[in-house]
């Protein structure tokens, strides 16, 4: 493994602790922060690690988070932004075309987006269960990310313990907060 390979790795497992951390949030504004720095790490990993489709796809989904969590204004909360964004990405994936393994990524991020606006951090633990990380896993592998695998069956790991963890309570709002998670 070359100096760019190692320095790749290991900015990719420290966006993988960052992302192990993220489910076992109760509060969905805190999942959406942890995610947020976790994608700002696979973000750099994809640059480093030279995956075009990766480096755009990830920071697409940090301007999504930074969307959801941090901007003011039902603007950056309407379908008209959702579908924005999910256009960008898909214009993303065009521009970064690598055959068909930039369809993994891609459909990961645009088939997620609306499960993030929906605000719902139990929609969001079964879309990352069911296919947000078996699409990125795969794309990983490809792409030499071995912290990018291995977060992806982290990931898989931590969404099953934090649904039995958070059983029952995933249906009630949070009294503090008002939204669900």
């Amino acid at each position: 493994m070359d100096a760019r390979m190692l320095i790749a790795q290991g900015i990719g497992t420290i966006a993988t602790i960052i992302a192990i951390w993220a489910y076992q949030c109760k509060d969905t504004k805190k999942l959406y922060l942890m995610q947020f720095f976790s994608n700002l790490g696979f973000t750099l990993h994809y640059l480093v690690l030279g995956a075009a489709t990766g480096l755009l796809l990830n920071g697409m989904g940090t301007v999504r988070l930074v969307m959801l969590s941090f901007v003011k204004g039902k603007w950056a909360r309407s379908n008209a932004a959702m579908w924005a964004l999910m256009g960008v990405m898909v214009l993303c994936t065009v521009i970064t075309w690598n055959g068909w393994l930039s369809l993994l990524p891609a459909l990961a991020q645009v088939l997620s987006t609306p499960l993030y606006f929906r605000r719902s951090g139990k929609l969001l633990r079964y879309g990352q269960l069911f296919f947000m990380s078996p699409c990125w896993l795969i794309y990983n592998i490809f792409n030499y990310s071995i912290p990018g695998a291995v977060t992806d069956l982290m990931n898989i790991t931590s969404v099953v313990v934090s649904l039995i963890r958070f059983k029952g309570q995933l249906d009630k709002p949070e009294e503090s907060k008002g939204e669900s998670i």
